[in-house]
């Protein structure tokens, strides 16, 4: 029975003990404050500069992505038949106009030439021997012992000898030309892309053996979706940066056809001569296109902690800290996204303020 008694003496002592501590957490818990609470910060007005949240008038820009290209894509191509002895030039080898790139075999375009020289060298004897009958014929026509018909046979073998030494003469200046040929050379200044050919192929006319690009003739190519094709006209302003570099022109040509799979259309824009641009490299080209209400503020009021940005808000002179949400940089002041209102002023930072 003691026994008993004991037990249950214990299990009240356990229940009070755990009763009371279920009071004491209860009444530390309800004693915490649940977050976001907390009463703002605010201090006495410093002796800073102020400045208002203004709202203003800001350009409205838009971003194209594209490509360099070339204006004047130049292939050299061979105008005769022939093995290629030759190739004097790699990709990204600068060269100028008239400079030789590549040389064929001229043995064959020689025998051309000399065989065109030996029919010139057989027309114009025969041209001397049809010269000399019709002297002879119009003689013995004036004398009466031949006929006007063998007379105009006469002049007629003469004419056409004339005709023949002619068209010999012309072979041997297309064979001569030809010849010239055997030397391919650059038909501007540029920058070697590509060789295709190599020494032992056989080069055809028309078949391109080196391709070229014009550095002073190149161009930015940009897809514009629809939407903004609508705000592009003939010389609308781009700022292009391309190469690292930043670069002023102007559309020079918008292509009336959209492509069906993109929905978009091709503007072009003339660039200048500049070092390091190459067709192919990528480019992002920005215009402007009227402007909208924005809130800004200076930046030198933003202060940064961490990864969270607040302004100092002055009301009733008393200084109140509160966070804000920015967008763009817009010269000394930024965009406002949430946390501000029109009119409110705000701290600056003194030095910063200075500098700006």
């Amino acid at each position: 029975m003691a026994q008993h008694r004991r037990t249950w003496l214990v299990t009240g002592v356990v229940i009070i003990g755990l009763a009371l501590l279920w009071t004491a957490f209860r009444t530390v818990w309800s004693g915490r404050i649940e977050p976001g609470l907390l009463a703002p910060q605010v201090e006495q007005l410093p002796n800073q500069p102020l400045a208002e949240v203004l709202i203003e008038p800001v350009p409205i820009r838009y971003e194209l992505i594209g490509s360099i290209q070339s204006r004047v894509p130049v292939t050299a191509a061979s105008r005769v038949a022939a093995r290629v002895i030759e190739v004097k030039v790699h990709a990204g080898d600068r060269v100028r106009i008239g400079q030789m790139i590549v040389r064929l075999d001229a043995s064959d375009l020689q025998a051309r030439i000399a065989q065109a020289q030996g029919e010139l060298a057989a027309a114009q004897a025969e041209l001397a021997r049809a010269s000399a009958d019709e002297k002879r014929f119009s003689a013995l026509f004036s004398r009466g012992s031949v006929t006007a018909s063998e007379r105009d046979a006469a002049q007629a073998a003469w004419r056409s000898a004339a005709g023949r030494v002619a068209q010999a003469r012309a072979a041997v200046a297309a064979a001569r030309a030809a010849s010239d040929y055997a030397i391919v050379r650059a038909p501007v200044d540029g920058v070697v892309v590509e060789r295709m050919v190599e020494p032992g192929d056989i080069a055809m006319p028309g078949k391109p053996l080196v391709r070229l690009y014009d550095e002073n003739a190149l161009r930015v190519e940009l897809l514009v979706p629809e939407e903004l094709a609508r705000k592009l006209d003939i010389a609308t302003p781009l700022e292009v940066d391309a190469g690292g570099a930043d670069y002023s022109t102007r559309v020079g040509e918008i292509v009336p056809a959209a492509d069906p799979a993109s929905r978009s259309f091709i503007v072009r824009a003339p660039l200048p001569s500049a070092k390091g641009l190459q067709p192919g490299m990528f480019a992002r080209a920005t215009f402007g296109a009227g402007s909208e209400p924005t809130l800004t503020v200076p930046r030198s009021a933003i202060r940064e902690v961490g990864q969270l940005q607040t302004v100092r808000v002055v009301s009733a002179r008393i200084v109140q800290t509160r966070m804000v949400s920015l967008g763009r940089r817009l010269g000394a002041r930024v965009e406002v996204l949430a946390g501000l209102h029109p009119g409110e002023r705000v701290v600056l930072d003194g030095r910063e303020a200075a500098d700006q």
